[in-house]
């Protein structure tokens, strides 16, 4: 008989037909068979028949409960246990809800037709999860050993039990003692399977961003501010003006960095990384020397979140450069070294004489085939009547140079102005050339007066055609050379505007940036040993998937210690968990082991187990194996010792040197804490807060901030790697709460972030439950970030060096 915890539970024996015929004959596939109170279905079936009517049949049956997989719901859950439509379209974070093992037992046995029953035994907290439903009861009990990690499901016939471990795992008073009543003890030690480093992804939902629809182009108006916070739409634009169109993870990828370097905020400044450099500044946290190299004239200040953009974007191969979760370095030669970024500015159209407007036209006055008299009844322009139109000033309809200023018959005086994309011809409304007010190379707005008009009318062309004569041979034909000037005017004047490039766009995006989580004490003992990308769509915060990350790690090497008991010492396992005394006298290991998997043959009176690998074994293997060293180094000693009694004598007083000196060590080290603590302990390290407003009201002389606008981060300070600093806040709450946490940063590289402390509701100002913290090893700058609902206030914010909280009143 074979058990090994949450995986196998079987029999194997080998049946022959020489005393039972009639039951050697009952046994086949899915035939039931009861060995020590228990059911087992044959599942594998050989037989072999030899000379002399003599057959054998070789036979694994499975425990009973693996029948669970007949049980079967084919319709997902929902609120209420029962069947819902599918949510494909939803988004995938927010289809995940609670739930206990319970309630996934409930789901899938509850009136089930093959009488299983089931049993929970332990306390186990409810988890987010995805999909229940549509799979076996099989699937059901694989997502509960994979969702809550420490359950151990442990059967009786047809009833399913879950157990926690500590439910699971009791201490019954045996004990087994190497060369006593076990014959052998073998110990496997494996690092293969180290995991301190993994990818964390949650869950996606679906945003709507305000998006750049224009084509872009140095020609092209462009946002060059966020709207409502977000800097989607310049991320576009100015990644048009580099001729690029970014894809959905493109964006992601850019607004992840953005939200990791400043959370968005243009005008932050960070850390020095202890540099002479000096700190990092602006929307992406650029040093202002590499600003420098890779910015694009005239859009020269840091602290502009467009012109960080115009700098990033100038950096070959930037996308590749970042991951959307730590710090960039970057890093290659600008795509255009020392180059203006030319932006022409918008070139709305407008009406000439715009006290009027539109106005109106007679049949005669439009563009096209209105007769009139004309040559081929074809107007190749708009006239404006000083009837209908009236007015003496004559403003430019369409911004340009002045390219000609003439007299032709037909035309009379007439002014040509050019731009990217038209020629505008303003012709019999000048009296003389000096009613014409502009210059031949003049630049020109739209609305500027360009002339008085002093005639009947004035008569405006617009064309495609930059030659004046050659436009004027098509002056009669519909040939495409002369434009509608009433219908440009009046589809240009709207869709030409600054900023009007933009709409709305959903986007799939995740509820938080993936990110690397690792077990520094791991990583430190063992070295890194990266995992495989651990991706739960049902996590909507990041600390929360931070808080499970370690389950899915496994920091330390596997101790399988595998122990068979002696020929005359057997014993029958327990069915059940169990926890053994081990003990080996020869090298001095003690341990108490949970029994984890047992091979035994009832028959032959035989016993094999397999005990834990723990994290209490496993540093019980080590101090084993390190008093073996230390014995042998005595041992050294000892012999070294009797070679000259002056030598130990010697070896005596430096000891007590030595000893003196670690003392003296301590003591001197204890002081410089108190040192340091009286000369800097007291100075609060957050010296102001930025990102949310000022209440108008003040708590004990000190500003409130509002929580409306979140999250709020302090200025970066100073702090030394492996040091010790406290953390507290204030907060007033009528609802909700707020939470506050120190990230910590090397440079341009954010190392992490401590645990979140919380200040809840209680209709007053309360002090946050203090933290005192360690600094990560690296880490040379700091900074406060405080977030919370709306409708909190919070004030008096404090991170100060040392495991002392001082009181407000003697900080400095």
């Amino acid at each position: 008989m074979q058990w090994e915890k949450n995986s196998t539970y079987q029999i194997s024996f080998t049946a022959y037909n020489a005393r039972d015929a009639d039951l050697y004959e009952m046994i086949s596939v899915e035939s039931s068979l009861w060995l020590n109170g228990q059911e087992w279905i044959v599942k594998k079936c050989d037989e072999t028949k030899q000379n002399g009517g003599v057959a054998t049949k070789e036979v694994t049956a499975w425990h009973v409960y693996n029948q669970v997989v007949q049980v079967y719901q084919y319709d997902k859950v929902d609120d209420n246990y029962g069947a819902k439509a599918d949510n494909s379209n939803e988004d995938t974070a927010a289809q995940a809800k609670e739930y206990s093992i319970q309630d996934l037992l409930d789901y899938y046995f509850k009136g089930n037709e093959l009488g299983f029953t089931y049993e929970v035994h332990g306390n186990f907290s409810k988890r987010k999860l995805m999909d229940v439903g549509g799979g076996s009861g099989k699937d059901c009990l694989s997502k509960i050993a994979e969702t809550w990690t420490d359950a151990i499901i442990y059967p009786d016939n047809r009833k399913i039990q879950i157990y926690s471990a500590a439910e699971f795992f009791k201490d019954r008073g045996r004990r087994l003692d190497y060369q006593h009543n076990v014959s052998m003890v073998k110990d496997g030690n494996d690092s293969s399977d180290i995991i301190n480093i993994i990818k964390c992804v949650g869950g996606k939902h679906t945003v709507e961003h305000t998006v750049y629809t224009g084509t872009g182009g140095t020609n092209a108006a462009g946002p060059t501010e966020p709207v409502n916070g977000d800097w989607t739409p310049v991320i576009q634009y100015v990644a048009s003006l580099y001729g690029m169109k970014l894809t959905g993870a493109q964006l992601n990828l850019v607004r992840a960095q953005i939200n990791t370097e400043s959370s968005g905020r243009e005008g932050v400044t960070g850390g020095d990384d202890g540099l002479a450099d000096g700190p990092a500044k602006g929307l992406l946290q650029f040093k202002q020397r590499t600003f420098d190299y890779y910015s694009r004239p005239p859009y020269t200040n840091v602290y502009k979140g467009f012109d960080s953009l115009a700098a990033f974007f100038n950096i070959p191969n930037i996308l590749g450069q970042i991951n959307g979760y730590t710090g960039y370095s970057p890093h290659g030669a600008p795509l255009h070294p020392h180059e203006q970024l030319v932006i022409n500015p918008p070139n709305p159209w407008g009406w000439p004489f715009p006290s009027v407007g539109e106005g109106s036209f007679l049949t005669a006055q439009k563009f096209g085939f209105t007769g009139g008299g004309r040559t081929n009844g074809f107007h190749d322009g708009l006239d404006f009547g000083s009837i209908d139109h009236p007015g003496t000033d004559v403003h430019a309809i369409h911004g340009g140079v002045v390219q000609t200023i003439g007299y032709m018959r037909g035309l009379e005086n007439y002014v040509t102005i050019v731009s990217n994309d038209y020629m505008v011809v303003y012709q019999e409304a000048f009296y003389s050339q000096s009613d014409i007010t502009v210059k031949v190379g003049q630049q020109v707005k739209t609305g500027d007066v360009i002339g008085h008009r002093n005639t009947s009318h004035l008569h405006i062309g617009i064309t495609k055609e930059k030659d004046i004569n050659k436009a004027v041979g098509s002056a009669f034909s519909d040939n495409g050379t002369w434009l509608d000037p009433l219908t440009i005017i009046k589809s240009g004047s709207t869709s030409d505007a600054v900023g009007s490039d933009t709409s709305t766009a959903s986007s799939e995006e995740y509820y938080f940036q993936p990110f690397i989580y690792r077990d520094e004490k791991s990583i430190k003992e063992w070295g890194p040993y990266p995992g495989p990308e651990w991706t739960d769509e049902s996590y909507t915060n990041a600390d929360e998937m931070r808080k499970d990350a370690p389950l899915h790690l496994k920091p330390n090497p596997s101790l399988a210690i595998e122990v068979e008991l002696a020929a005359d010492q057997y014993m029958d396992p327990y069915f059940g968990g169990e926890v053994i005394r081990l003990a080996r006298p020869g090298d001095g290991f003690v341990a108490n082991l949970n029994v984890v998997s047992w091979d035994w043959y009832p028959w032959a009176k035989k016993l094999s187990l397999s005990l834990n690998s723990t994290t209490r074994t496993i540093i019980d293997y080590q101090n084993q194996r390190a008093r073996k060293v230390e014995n042998a180094l005595q041992a050294q000693i000892d012999q070294l010792k009797g070679l000259s009694h002056k030598i130990g004598q010697q070896s005596q007083a430096l000891t007590q040197v030595l000893e003196n000196k670690s003392e003296t060590d301590k003591a001197l080290e204890a002081t410089n804490q108190d040192v340091d603590w009286l000369t800097n302990g007291k100075v609060n390290l957050v010296t102001s807060l930025s990102g949310g407003s000022i209440d108008s009201a003040t708590y004990n002389g000190s500003p409130i901030y509002d929580l409306t606008t979140s999250p709020l981060s302090s200025n970066f300070f100073t702090v030394s790697g492996g040091s010790s600093i406290s953390m507290q806040l204030s907060a007033n709450l009528t609802d909700g709460s707020a939470r506050a946490y120190v990230e910590f940063w090397a440079g341009d590289t954010k190392l992490g972030q401590s645990a979140t402390v919380y200040a809840f509701a209680r209709d007053g100002w309360q002090v946050m439950a203090r933290s005192n913290l360690t600094v990560p090893a690296n880490a040379t700058t700091g900074r406060m970030v405080i977030s919370g609902d709306s409708g909190g206030k919070i004030s008096r914010a404090q991170v100060n060096r040392g495991y002392k909280v001082t009181d407000w009143s003697e900080l400095r």
